[in-house]
Formats: structure tokens, sequence, C-alpha cells
């Protein structure tokens, strides 16, 4: 009916519909939209980059300017990394440095991660018949700990990277006639970080990480009962549940075999170390 004829019929007038407005307050939805969800993928991204982050390797300087953005380093720390860059063997150190702050910033993230899935995503005292909330809360608190002392690990490579490397004393003394002592101390006490090193990827990271992707594997189950949902909204989620729990164990697997090799690289740094003594 046209809007003449709707007039002569009902002896009223009848509001043409504002097209103009409603292609306004359309507009104005889906730009609010879009600038919603821009902010939470800005949120999102930067959260990621928060906890998954890496210093960049490569040149000294490039690696010193990294480190300042992600730690605010003081001007006399920087001072410091720069001279040990201009020095003999110094590029090689901060470099060696740099990847134990990253591997540990990563074990860090793992092991945070993991504490969330071991919250929501898994229920293994279902599958064994133990109490529900005691070995889930051991499970979470054990993966917080583990983050947590990733991250005190992250402040100690940090600070014994802005340290520098010990300088080793004089193979001789008394103008070389006899054997200096404290020669062979010293390369001893530079071969301890590499055999802490190695004692935390192969005796304390890589079993973790197995524990983390069996219990996760055999016991995924979310927190909430799933049947309880609408179908088919339950069966869904459940699906989608159980591909983020078998992404996340997969992950740790990977992370387990990669702890063993970062602790055959520090068994190996550590028995180049033992090459330098002077017996």
């Amino acid at each position: 009916m046209r809007f003449a004829d709707a007039v002569a019929e009902t002896g009223r007038i009848i509001p043409e519909p504002d097209l103009m407005a409603d292609s306004d307050n359309l507009l104005t939805s889906v730009v609010s939209s879009y600038a919603n969800a821009r902010g939470f993928l800005a949120r999102a991204s930067s959260l990621f980059t928060l906890v998954t982050y890496k210093v960049a390797r490569g040149k000294p300087e490039e690696s010193i300017s990294d480190l300042d953005k992600k730690f605010g380093l003081e001007a006399s720390q920087q001072q410091a990394l720069f001279a040990l860059a201009a020095s003999k063997g110094g590029p090689a150190f901060i470099d060696e440095k740099i990847q134990d702050i990253n591997r540990m910033a990563f074990h860090r993230s793992a092991f945070a991660l993991n504490a969330l899935a071991q919250l929501f995503f898994v229920d293994l005292p279902a599958q064994v018949g133990v109490s529900f909330i005691y070995m889930k809360l051991a499970l979470v608190v054990a993966n917080a700990l583990l983050a947590l002392y990733a991250h005190i690990s992250l402040d100690w490579t940090l600070d014994d990277l802005i340290a520098g490397p010990d300088a080793l004393p004089p193979k001789r003394r008394f103008f070389g006639l006899a054997v200096n002592p404290r020669y062979n101390k010293a390369v001893k006490n530079r071969s301890r970080p590499y055999a802490r090193e190695a004692w935390k990827e192969k005796s304390l990271f890589r079993p973790a990480y197995f524990v983390n992707a069996a219990t996760i594997f055999f016991g995924t189950q979310f927190i909430l009962p799933l049947e309880r949902l609408i179908f088919p909204f339950g069966m869904l989620f459940g699906k989608i549940i159980g591909l983020i729990a078998t992404a996340i164990a997969a992950f740790d697997v990977w992370r387990g075999v990669k702890s063993g090799d970062d602790a055959r690289v520090a068994r190996e740094r550590e028995v180049s170390v033992y090459r330098d003594l002077n017996i």
C-alpha cells in the first residue's frame, strides 16, 4: 500500500520510516562493534606479547636495547653491558645469557598455561577415584610454583648477565714458578651455573612437562558438567575442550623433549669449562 493510499483510507497521517536514521544507527553500531573487537584484539595481542616475549638476538647493541625496553635497565647497567659487548668474549656471553632469559620466560608462560589447563580442563581424580580437591589443587599449585621459579630464575639470569663473566686469575704465580690454586677454583665456580641449569632442565622441568601431558591427556574434562548444556552445545563444547587439551598435551611433550636437549647443551658447556683446568 502506498503512503498516500494509507492516509486516504485511515484518515490520519502514517509517518514514513526514517531510512536515513536507520542507516546512521546501523553504521554507528557497526563502527562500535569494530572498535570493541579491535580493542579486544589489541589487549589480547599485548597480553600474548607480554607472556611470550623474546629478547632479540643478534648484535649486542640490539639485545641490550631490547633488554632495556622489557626490564627498564638503569643507566649504569646499560653502560656495563655496552662495555661487556665491546670486550673480548663479551658478545658470546651476552648471546648465551639472552638464550637463558628467553628459555626461562618460555618456561614461565608454559607452566602458567598448564596451571590454567589443570584448573579448568582436567578432572583426573574422577578417573582414578582420588579426592578431587586435593589432587587438583596439588597439580595447579605445582605448576604455579614452577612458573614462579622460572620467573625468579629469569631475574637471576639477568643479574648474571649484568654482572658479566668472572675474570679468571692467572694460571701461575711467583713469576710463573708455581701453580696458582685460585685458577682451578675459579674455573669450577664458572661451571656451576651450567650444572645448575642442566639439573633444572633434566630433573625439574622435563618431568613436570611429561606429567602435565599425561594428566591433561587422560583426565580431560571441563570444570563444569557439559551434559547439562542444551544440545548440541554440550557436544560441541566438549569437542572444542578435547582439541584444546590435546594441543596442550602435545605442546608439553614437545617442551619435555626440548628440556632434555637443553640439559644436554648445558652439560656440554659445563664440560667445555672444565677443559680450561690447569692439571
